[in-house]
């Protein structure tokens, strides 16, 4: 979605398990075990996202969901978000699951549905870990790109709240041009 975004750019380099519809050349290079210059019909691969989407939508592969968006998965999902080491499963969870979800097809409102309630469920989460200033490796280490970003943010916001709160923000003084404005009404009314 976004040319510059190197989440998006990580994101689509992760891998979808594919499985080639037609023979195939000269792409036999993407199997080693592939003797010849055709890649046969009913080869299986990973391939990468920005590769598997192109081949997909020529009816070329068809894909297979990947383990991290599988109903199985999605159900440990619904059940406790919270407990899920999503670094595990993809590093960008978050960002390959919107992919995913655009050559998933029929149920790809439900993953869509399942990721943003995933999501919901973290927040709350990680939002008071961000003010937690003791949060410790092993936590962070179970948060996928997206989450770890929004609790460094946090963190920062949260500090320099304290900051502000703690320092105060001095003595404000009227402007210039307000207590000019106040003389002049005054002046005025005399006048009147």
């Amino acid at each position: 979605n976004h040319y510059f975004s190197i989440p998006d750019i990580m994101s689509s380099q992760e891998r979808l398990p594919c499985s080639f519809n037609r023979n195939v050349t000269s792409l036999s290079e993407l199997d080693p075990s592939c003797e010849g210059p055709i890649l046969q019909q009913g080869t299986s691969l990973e391939l990468p996202y920005w590769l598997a989407s192109a081949l997909i939508k020529d009816d070329i592969v068809s894909m297979e969901l990947p383990k991290a968006y599988k109903e199985t998965f999605r159900d440990v999902l619904k059940a406790d978000a919270n407990v899920v080491d999503l670094q595990k499963t993809s590093k960008y969870f978050y960002e390959y699951g919107k992919l995913v979800s655009y050559i998933y097809g029929r149920h790809s409102q439900e993953l869509c549905n399942t990721i943003t309630q995933t999501f919901i469920d973290r927040y709350r989460l990680i939002s008071d870990w961000a003010q937690n200033q003791n949060s410790n490796e092993e936590i962070v280490d179970k948060l996928d790109f997206l989450e770890k970003d929004l609790m460094i943010r946090g963190k920062m916001a949260h500090l320099e709240l304290t900051k502000w709160l703690c320092h105060g923000v001095g003595k404000i003084d009227t402007a210039q041009m307000v207590s000019n404005h106040k003389k002049r009404k005054l002046i005025a009314a005399h006048l009147l």
